[in-house]
C-alpha cells in the first residue's frame, strides 16, 4: 500500500497524537479519513461488528429493551449511522464539554460560512463605496447596513442554536 510521509515539529506532533487519541483513532486511520473527506470521497463507516478492536477499547452497556429501542431510534434520528456512534459522541461530548457534530451539522457550519463570506465581500464593498465617496456617502442606503446586520445576527443565531441544540442533545428533554 503506497505511503503518505510528513514532517512535524515535535509540538505539531504531540497535538497530532492528542487529536487523534481524543477522536479514538490512530494516526494513520485520521489521516485517511481526513484524506478522504478532503478528496472528496464518502467515509465509510464500519458496522459495529465489524470495528477493529486493536484500535479501540470495547464498554459494554446493558439497557432493558425499551431503552435499546429509544436508543436505536433516537440515533437515527439524530443522523448517527449506529447506536455505538451515538453513544461514543454522548461520551465524548459529556467529557470534554465540546459540541461533537453530525455530518449534517457540519454542512449547515460549512454553509454559514458561506453566507458569512458573502456578508463580509458585501461589508468590503460599503467600506470601499464610503471611502472613496466619503462626501456623497448618503448614496450608502441606511437600509442596506440594517439588511447586512440582520443578515449577520440570523447567522450568529443559526450558529448559535446549532451548538446549543448539539450540547444539550444528550440531555433527557433531547
Amino acid at each position: 500500500m503506497p505511503r503518505v510521509e510528513a514532517r512535524l515539529t515535535e509540538i505539531e506532533k504531540n497535538a497530532w497524537a492528542q487529536f487523534c487519541k481524543a477522536n479514538g483513532l490512530r494516526e494513520s486511520d485520521m489521516l485517511r479519513r481526513m484524506i478522504q473527506r478532503v478528496a472528496g470521497r464518502a467515509v465509510t463507516v464500519m458496522a459495529d461488528d465489524q470495528e477493529d478492536e486493536a484500535r479501540s477499547r470495547k464498554l459494554t452497556i446493558r439497557l432493558s429493551p425499551t431503552q435499546e429501542g429509544w436508543l436505536a431510534q433516537r440515533a437515527q434520528e439524530e443522523g448517527y449511522p449506529s447506536r455505538t456512534s451515538w453513544v461514543t459522541s454522548m461520551v465524548m461530548a459529556e467529557l470534554y464539554q465540546e459540541p461533537v457534530l453530525t455530518d449534517a451539522e457540519v454542512a449547515v457550519l460549512r454553509e454559514s460560512n458561506r453566507e458569512l463570506r458573502a456578508i463580509g465581500k458585501n461589508l468590503n464593498q460599503v467600506a470601499k463605496v464610503l471611502n472613496i465617496e466619503f462626501r456623497e456617502s448618503d448614496k450608502l442606503k441606511r437600509e442596506a447596513i440594517e439588511a447586512l446586520a440582520e443578515r449577520i445576527e440570523q447567522h450568529k443565531d443559526q450558529v448559535a442554536s446549532l451548538l446549543s441544540r448539539n450540547m444539550n442533545r444528550w440531555r433527557d428533554d433531547g
